[in-house]
């Protein structure tokens, strides 16, 4: 029933109008909906590495995410494996928009902006936690094809008069890649994604490249572990959810 809101997409023509094109909200609502809705958690690591190739930086990455819920949230944990400096996001998105709450070492940090760069790697928040699915100033401006695959194009507005334009396939409501711009068109961000974890048909994004032209730094999100908690999974004694691994997952590489 799902995709039966998205059945006339692979119709759209590249000539089409703007006024046209789906509306950005339905767009990602139907991206939102292939998202697994059983609680998810991620392990891997963050990595900045120079054009040949050496890890200048490493950060230990750990996502809690529950789409599913009601309202959907998401935890991240990201540690400095050198100085053990811990950086954490709790994210619940709420009906009149997202609340955020940040803290370091422990410490809460109060007025956080999620288009803050994490370490100072030219990633945000925002690109890590994938909060531009959730933004309500969205427009769909154009249909295009991102690995051969029919898409369209939507424009989200970011901080110094850039803007983000992110790829969704037509058919699965896949996130396909990402591009941020400045004012005058010029790339300074490009997202690719590298393969995503299928769950029974839905889809989450695995592996990451963030590319940056302008300095040509590369920084990959390698995720080397996905358990989820299935509906049956019981509490603990300490009123902990016991998560297992699921075995009902497949990964598939989009991009080499």
């Amino acid at each position: 029933m799902k995709r039966l809101l998205f059945l006339f997409i692979p119709l759209l023509a590249a000539g089409l109008r703007a006024e046209q094109l789906p509306p950005a909200r339905d767009v990602l609502s139907f991206a939102r909906m292939q998202l697994p809705a059983q609680p998810v958690r991620l392990t891997g690591t963050l990595k900045e590495r120079a054009p040949n190739g050496f890890v200048k930086k490493k950060l230990a990455v750990e996502m809690d995410l529950e789409w599913g819920a009601s309202p959907s949230t998401a935890a991240y944990r990201i540690r400095d494996e050198k100085t053990g400096d811990l950086q954490t996001l709790k994210i619940r998105w709420l009906a009149n928009g997202p609340d955020f709450r940040y803290s370091e070492n422990g410490t809460a940090v109060v007025n956080f902006n999620p288009n803050t760069e994490i370490d100072g790697l030219g990633v945000t928040w925002a690109d890590l936690s994938f909060s531009f699915l959730w933004s309500k100033e969205a427009e769909t401006v154009e249909t295009d094809k991102k690995l051969g695959r029919a898409s369209l194009v939507l424009a989200i507005p970011r901080a110094a008069e850039h803007r983000l334009l992110l790829w969704i396939e037509q058919e699965t409501g896949r996130m396909l890649g990402a591009r941020e711009e400045d004012e005058n068109g010029n790339v300074v961000k490009e997202i690719k994604v590298v393969s995503v974890k299928e769950f029974d048909g839905l889809w989450m994004v695995k592996d990451l490249d963030i590319i940056l032209p302008p300095t040509k730094r590369r920084i990959t999100l390698r995720i080397e572990n996905v358990e989820t908690a299935p509906d049956e999974s019981v509490e603990n004694g300490a009123g902990e959810r016991i998560r297992t691994v699921d075995n009902h997952v497949g990964n598939v590489t989009l991009y080499h």
